[in-house]
């Protein structure tokens, strides 16, 4: 019998498919096309996605230190650039086995979790502890978020990855984000601002400051004091830190009607990954 969280599951499973079918017929010069991840290639990002499964399994993981971490701003980020420079001497058809092996054992042993293991707490990438349902939602914005990495950097069309169901879920929950972005932006007491997404997935909201706190408000009440305007693809890669919010800013791809420092700051503050 499925489980409750079998629809995040299976949205993994369909992103999993995805980036095996982008990286299957890629030759050297396809693993090594850099991302938007620093020092990171396309290699590096499948490394990643297969050894941390490997590592949630509980396989062995021999030890090992890089010789280069100047890019790295955290122990988690550590972790994952222990694991992925270990890998770097690999094929990437041996990287990408490890990854069909391990994301395959991953998912079947999620679906076999009943309602109280779903409960157990475990160590989150954020921070504290949450639930493990919790956590395989937050394993589906890694997959979803890397599947734009790979894809940008191989030059895919990116509109056809984010217009799937674990994309629009991801941008979803990441639009839920604004009143953060404001509380921690700088946003003062009365700012409201509304943020469009274009097509191919058409959004809008709003938040505003009430009382020192960033909270939803009704787009539809055309009180905007700021006005964001972006792509899906550009808004997820911003909200993601993959891409600048004030260089995005700069070069038109979020189009700012207002204080765009402001803008900015609140683009930045809208990013939880760590």
């Amino acid at each position: 019998m499925a489980n409750s969280q079998a629809p995040t599951i299976d949205a993994i499973a369909a992103c999993c498919a995805r980036i095996d079918a982008m990286c299957a017929g890629l030759d050297e010069a396809g693993w090594h096309r850099p991302t938007a991840l620093p020092a990171w290639d396309v290699k590096d990002v499948v490394g990643h996605l297969g050894s941390l499964e490997s590592m949630l399994l509980g396989l062995d993981e021999p030890a090992h230190e890089p010789a280069a971490i100047a890019h790295v701003r955290n122990p988690l980020g550590h972790l994952n650039e222990r694991m992925v420079d270990r890998r770097r001497s690999w094929s990437g058809a041996d990287v990408l086995a490890e990854f069909r092996e391990t994301t395959g054992l991953r998912l079947e042993q999620l679906r076999n979790l009943d309602e109280a293991a779903l409960a157990d707490e475990v160590p989150s990438p954020r921070g504290g502890v949450v639930g493990q349902g919790d956590f395989i939602a937050i394993r589906l914005w890694d997959y979803v978020v890397h599947e734009l990495d790979i894809g940008e950097a191989l030059g895919l069309d990116q509109d056809a990855a984010v217009d799937t169901p674990s994309g629009r879920r991801v941008l979803d929950e990441m639009l839920m984000l604004l009143p953060r972005g404001l509380a921690k932006g700088g946003a003062t007491e009365g700012t409201c601002v509304a943020l469009d997404i274009g097509p191919p997935l058409p959004r809008r909201t709003a938040a505003s400051v009430q009382a020192g706190r960033g909270v939803p408000a009704d787009p539809a009440a055309g009180k905007a004091t700021l006005h964001l305007r972006a792509s899906p693809v550009v808004f997820m890669r911003v909200a993601s830190g993959r891409r600048d919010g004030a260089t995005a800013i700069d070069c038109g791809e979020v189009v700012v009607d207002g204080d765009a420092e402001l803008a900015a700051r609140i683009l930045t503050a809208m990013n939880v990954i760590p």
